[in-house]
């Protein structure tokens, strides 16, 4: 076994191991959060347990506006033959409202003044311990389940993906557009582009091509021992 396999076997068992270790601690935080609410709701207070549902259909709409990006992407063309890239730019920085909101809307929903505990008589109400396990809940749940797996899910297979989400994501999105939420960041942008020169330089081929080589090309491969798989035309 070469040095390089063993280091690459040595690679992957680290990152295993965190990712297990991760994965429990969110499981547990996942049972305490979903405790918590039952036992409120079940003693008379609603409240934690109507912000769980609001905040679980806050993060739905957000995985799909995640793999959305990945899915318009691959298929513009056929969505919109008609339409440049400007439109298409507009489309994306109209979505970015999405994740800014909700992903700041999630982290107050999911916090707690208190967090019962099975087994435990007395709620803990450590402020700043609660507010780690909020900061500590809701990322790892928006990094997985709302950004890593619906981008995966949207670069293999980008139209079954828009056939799924396409109903709540178009709409949403192009109300966002026209109404011009994103406006001053264009603006703002389009001073500083033009003010500092920020142009696109022409980049020095370095390294020999590997051929054609895309961000949805590698968030398809995310699964794959192998990337060239998920490179086959869609009618493959």
């Amino acid at each position: 076994m070469t040095t390089e396999q063993r280091q690459s076997r040595s690679g992957e068992g680290l990152r295993a191991t965190v990712g297990v270790v991760l994965f429990v601690v969110w499981a547990v935080l996942a049972i305490l959060w979903v405790y918590d609410a039952i036992y409120k709701l079940v003693d008379g207070e609603a409240g934690p347990a109507i912000r769980a549902v609001v905040w679980l259909l806050l993060l739905l709409v957000l995985a799909f506006m995640e793999g959305a990006e990945m899915a318009v992407g691959l298929r513009w063309g056929h969505l919109y033959p008609d339409r440049g890239m400007s439109y298409l730019a507009d489309w994306l920085a109209a979505r970015q409202l999405f994740v800014a909101l909700i992903v700041t809307g999630a982290t107050l929903l999911a916090d707690r003044d208190s967090l019962a505990i099975p087994f435990v008589a007395t709620p803990f109400k450590g402020a700043v311990a609660l507010k780690i396990f909020n900061l500590v809940f809701t990322t790892l749940t928006v990094l997985w389940f709302m950004q890593i797996f619906p981008k995966h899910m949207a670069a293999v297979n980008a139209d079954r993906y828009l056939k799924l989400t396409g109903r709540v994501v178009f709409p949403a999105v192009e109300f966002v557009r026209v109404i011009g939420i994103s406006w001053p960041a264009e603006k703002i942008a389009k001073i500083v582009q033009n003010r500092f020169g920020w142009h696109a330089e022409p980049v020095p081929e370095t390294a020999p091509s590997r051929g054609a080589v895309s961000l949805p090309a590698g968030w398809a491969a995310l699964t794959l021992e192998d990337g060239r798989a998920a490179q086959r035309p869609p009618e493959q």
